[in-house]
């Protein structure tokens, strides 16, 4: 009896409800059946994508689709709400479970489904503060390369980065990264003594920015880099792609020597909380923080000499089955 009595107290307590959703995806999810009243997604199922999500708010990528994955993998839905004759597909590629194959089938009949549409060009990101007390719908027609990072939308970027919003913009943006290493490096193993460097690319919000301007010299004095107490880490500028920075590491061995143990982890929090930029102004140089996009949860790691694909490395927290996307098919497909 005093085991029944403490179930119905668990549950009648708030946040402990079983399904009951975060205020933040509360709010996304009756913006998502408003668009469905409207008549916004020509499409049967929307996926519902939970992009970064931290202490100041959440974003959601919205996308209409033919089926209830994700396009271009074979995620598959924590949970799906059937709205009218739509179908919600929540997803979160961070700590939760994938809905299992068979019930996923048993709600939507997906593998029989012939009702498949035109290709859709409208996507929709909706930013949402912590609290679900306030939200920003933004949308596009035109899948370019910038429309898939959401951090190109201003309007956004107050969900995502502290003392950031449409009016005050960070100016740069560490969007992603990948790791190089040497060639005794063996896959699933240890990264320690092994990276040579690292590769990436920094978003720029103003195409105008003073760092294009003409003066050379004074390009040449602003610099990137990850600091960890009194070793730096430089990021040489190699390329400019589309609103990105493309860059290389500088060749400092020492760096990544000093990550020791978990050198990953120790990796991913230095280049998440301690990436700047260094403006030279008045003989100093001015140091302004880079924040990171959180966008990505998978980290590829090439050889030095080929730069052949050779591994992956995830984001702390990713959850399994994404991992196991790039492991055996049959495996997935079994469950």
């Amino acid at each position: 009896m005093r085991n029944v009595l403490l179930i119905l107290l668990l549950i009648s307590l708030p946040g402990c409800q079983p399904g009951k959703e975060s205020p933040a995806r509360s709010t996304a999810l009756r913006e998502v059946k408003r668009m469905i009243d409207q008549d916004s997604f020509p499409a049967k199922y929307i996926i519902m994508y939970e992009e970064p999500s931290n202490d100041i708010g959440s974003i959601y990528m919205i996308t209409p689709a033919n089926s209830p994955l994700v396009e271009g993998s074979l995620e598959r839905p924590e949970k799906v709400i059937k709205y009218k004759d739509r179908y919600i597909c929540l997803m979160n590629p961070m700590e939760s479970t994938d809905m299992p194959k068979n019930k996923l089938i048993e709600i939507t009949d997906y593998p029989n489904d012939t009702t498949t549409g035109p290709v859709y060009d409208e996507i929709w990101y909706i930013g949402v503060s912590k609290n679900g007390k306030k939200h920003t719908l933004v949308s596009t027609i035109y899948k370019s390369y910038l429309t898939y990072y959401y951090y190109s939308f201003p309007q956004l970027l107050e969900y995502a980065f502290k003392d950031y919003d449409s009016t005050h913009l960070p100016r740069f943006i560490l969007s992603s990264y990948s790791l190089v290493v040497d060639s005794s490096y063996i896959p699933k193993g240890t990264l320690y003594n092994h990276i040579q460097r690292i590769d990436g690319k920094i978003y720029y919000s103003n195409v105008l920015d003073e760092y294009f301007k003409e003066n050379k010299d004074s390009i040449r004095k602003d610099f990137f880099a990850v600091l960890n107490g009194k070793d730096t880490l430089k990021l040489n500028i190699v390329d400019t792609i589309t609103q990105h920075l493309f860059f290389e590491s500088a060749n400092n061995a020492a760096f990544f020597r000093s990550l020791t143990k978990e050198s990953w982890d120790k990796l991913y929090d230095l280049l998440r909380d301690s990436t700047f930029y260094f403006c030279a102004e008045k003989g100093t140089h001015v140091r302004h923080s880079v924040p990171y996009s959180d966008y990505y949860w998978l980290f590829s790691i090439h050889d030095n000499c080929s730069y052949k694909y050779v591994d992956e490395v995830y984001r702390r927290g990713i959850k399994q089955s994404l991992k196991d996307l790039y492991g055996s098919y049959e495996e997935w497909d079994a469950n």
